[in-house]
């Protein structure tokens, strides 16, 4: 699956700035920046290497005020020529239930459920974020503040072990100090081997909450680069009936 699944997170403990900052408090301030606010933006993702694919999604997001869900998610396809083209739908529950994923397939329209679909090991605008169980089980550190553009980052090491210890895999990140984005994100293998790195520019504030306008990938293992853009972005938007309900299509 090649599409957008957006969730976050991190943790442990270090200093920097002369202060003691806990590396779990950033990154829980990053995984919590946006609760509670609904909004919804469209994305145009270009692809080059061997073949140029251009994919344009709207997505919308929606803490509902009461229920057992926490979160709902939807991305929609625009633009698409197939006539029924896939959507992704998304429900995160309160109380640490199981996350629930369905697809609408395309040709038929059918709801299938994908909730034990491994996640795609392409990029997706999750790369930008962190889960809770990344947040708990992963080994963190904090290196030395950096700076991008004319914003002050927390820069952290995380790395994911297995039952035996050994490095699986390790990324970096800079956070923002002042709204918890994150900027810049680098991955690597467990021999430490950089495979991708993805970068933000243009970040702009919405309603007093900073979103990035462009995302530039760089993979190295299918040689292809990617540029994401981000518009039409609403705080609190007026959302279409029925928009979050999984259902044929």
């Amino acid at each position: 699956m090649k599409i957008i699944q957006l969730i976050i997170y991190l943790g442990s403990i270090s200093f920097a700035f002369g202060e003691d900052v806990s590396v779990e408090e950033i990154l829980l301030n990053t995984f919590h920046r946006l609760d509670s606010v609904n909004h919804q933006f469209s994305v145009n993702i270009k692809e080059t290497g061997q073949k140029e694919k251009i994919k344009n999604y709207q997505i919308s997001i929606q803490w509902p005020e009461n229920g057992a869900i926490l979160k709902k998610t939807r991305v929609k396809p625009v633009q698409d020529k197939r006539k029924k083209p896939s959507s992704i739908w998304e429900h995160q529950f309160k109380e640490g239930q199981k996350t629930k994923r369905w697809m609408s397939m395309p040709i038929t329209g059918k709801l299938k459920d994908i909730s034990e679909r491994k996640a795609t090991k392409k990029f997706t605008l999750a790369d930008l974020e962190f889960t809770e169980k990344e947040i708990s089980e992963n080994e963190h550190s904090l290196l030395p503040p950096e700076k991008i553009a004319n914003h002050s980052v927390h820069v952290i090491k995380s790395v994911k072990k297995g039952k035996n210890g050994k490095v699986k895999k390790s990324k970096k990140i800079w956070i923002d100090t002042d709204d918890y984005l994150i900027h810049k994100a680098e991955f690597y293998t467990k021999s430490g081997r950089l495979y991708r790195s993805v970068e933000c520019a243009e970040i702009q504030l919405i309603d007093g909450f900073a979103f990035p306008l462009k995302i530039f990938v760089k993979d190295l293992k299918s040689k292809s680069e990617i540029f994401v853009q981000l518009d039409k972005i609403e705080i609190n938007p007026q959302f279409e009936t029925g928009l979050f309900i999984p259902e044929d299509q």
